[in-house]
């Protein structure tokens, strides 16, 4: 292990296992904790080491293994377990450090390194397997869509005589609803073999026949789940009104959400932006905005997916002032608006024929910074154009090119169509100059005009009387000759 730069410990005379347990939980550093913790658990007859070696409890080796994993620290966290096997008579002392480790390896997208750990706990650590080892595993491997070898370890499970507990059934019953091509009625046999499920069989299997568009057997199953006395959760109420609202049964999804206020379940901020996604998409924009209210009443704070889902459904019932307001009631709270967020506003400004107010919104997106990445290239070109269309309509011709030459300095790709709508509407406005830059930008772009855009620009310079005496002129000598 590399010097942790530990400075000096003032230990006590008498040193204990729970003091050594609060000096590793204070240090914030977890390599000078583990420094800590190996000056107090090994002999030493340095001075500054405690007077006498102590036994730590297995409290403050979870504590450590999970301060050094969360770190990043895999290498030293295994050293550690390792180690710590010495100490403890008990394998299960170390079997939550182990399990601690194992979810660890998960976290850092590491399934095959955690089973690798588990293969070799037996003879490296001592550690026999538990059900409660094989279930992390089968977690962390359907979790990294590892089911082949999910699949094998659950065959090794029941050869070494460990009957599945139900988190571990619960484990595959996730796998089985997540994988989009395992049929659903697999998880419903798997979930019928249950012995004892609980509330999380049952949000599982429910989520599961809602994203196959079962919804009738989903809320048979709820239904099922209050009669067995299984009280549905925050997960299960959340799950089932979001797909209510999703397909637009939004009266359903109301029900529900009343019920869990009866039912004492308070709504969390997904359950609210579940619903209030699904009023707006339906055209009830009025009742997602009481809904907002009483969201931020219960001190649930929206977040901009909540703001976003408002806004999208003001703009498409025309209510555009109100959209403006809540986009000020965001920012109120501390929230940042993203790129979708503007697109909605300023493409429902465009649309509403309020062409200039867009621009605005499009200059003020600019300014704090909101640029374009490799997933929301394609929104901001389609914001952009939108934005250059409706100023051509409303016959804004400064602000038109503006905007356009604002995204040429940003690098925002144009589309040929609105190519095609800049080059016209500058020629009919007689600024054939401009015009021509669009087309020299066009071509610069290996984006190759249309008939219609040479005609457009053409007759635009015919229409000029010198322009065309010339051309006259030049034809009468081309015919002489």
């Amino acid at each position: 292990m590399p010097p942790a730069n530990l400075t000096p410990t003032k230990w006590p005379k008498t040193l204990t296992a729970e003091h050594l347990h609060r000096l590793v939980r204070a240090e914030r550093d977890p390599r000078r904790a583990l420094a800590l913790f190996d000056a107090a658990t090994a002999a030493s007859v340095s001075t500054s080491a405690p007077p006498a070696p102590i036994l730590p409890s297995p409290d403050t080796v979870s504590l450590l293994t999970s301060r050094l994993a969360s770190a990043g620290l895999l290498p030293l966290a295994t050293s550690l377990l390792s180690r710590s096997r010495a100490l403890f008579p008990s394998a299960a002392d170390l079997e939550p450090p182990f399990l601690t480790l194992l979810r660890a390896f998960a976290r850092t997208h590491r399934p095959l390194a955690a089973l690798q750990l588990f293969r070799s706990a037996p003879s490296a650590l001592s550690l026999p397997h538990s059900a409660r080892s094989y279930t992390a595993v089968l977690a962390t491997l359907v979790a990294h869509s590892q089911l082949p070898l999910a699949q094998s370890l659950l065959a090794d499970m029941r050869a070494a005589g460990f009957a599945p507990t139900t988190a571990t059934y619960n484990v595959l019953l996730k796998a089985h609803c997540s994988d989009a091509a395992t049929p659903i009625d697999d998880a419903v046999r798997l979930f019928q073999n249950i012995p004892k499920p609980d509330a999380c069989s049952y949000n599982t299997l429910i989520d599961g026949l809602c994203r196959r568009s079962r919804r009738a057997e989903a809320l048979e199953l709820f239904s099922e789940m209050v009669a067995n006395d299984i009280a549905p959760t925050v997960v299960t109420y959340t799950t089932v009104i979001n797909w209510l609202a999703r397909e637009g049964c939004l009266d359903d999804a109301l029900e529900m959400f009343d019920e869990m206020a009866k039912r004492g379940i308070a709504p969390n901020v997904v359950t609210y932006s579940s619903l209030i996604d699904g009023l707006c998409k339906g055209g009830r924009a009025a009742s997602a905005l009481e809904l907002l209210d009483r969201m931020v009443k219960e001190k649930k704070l929206p977040n901009t997916i909540t703001y976003s889902s408002v806004i999208n459904g003001l703009c498409k019932e025309g209510r555009l002032r109100e959209a403006m307001e809540i986009l000020d009631r965001m920012r109120l709270q501390g929230r940042k608006p993203d790129a979708g967020l503007f697109g909605k506003l300023i493409v429902g400004l465009c649309d509403g024929g309020r062409a200039v107010e867009a621009a605005n919104y499009l200059d003020e997106m600019v300014l704090a910074g909101v640029q374009p990445n490799r997933v929301t290239w394609s929104l901001h070109v389609r914001i952009n154009d939108a934005v250059v269309t409706a100023l051509c309509a409303k016959g804004e011709a400064g602000r038109a090119f503006r905007v356009y030459q604002s995204m040429r300095t940003r690098g925002i790709s144009t589309e040929p169509g609105t190519f095609h709508l800049l080059v016209e509407f500058f020629s009919k406005k007689n600024n054939l100059e401009k015009a021509a830059h669009v087309v020299l930008d066009m071509l610069s772009e290996r984006c190759i005009p249309e008939r219609e855009t040479w005609d457009v620009i053409i007759s635009g310079y015919w229409s000029k009387k010198k322009v065309r005496q010339e051309a006259e002129k030049m034809w009468k000598q081309l015919i002489v000759t």
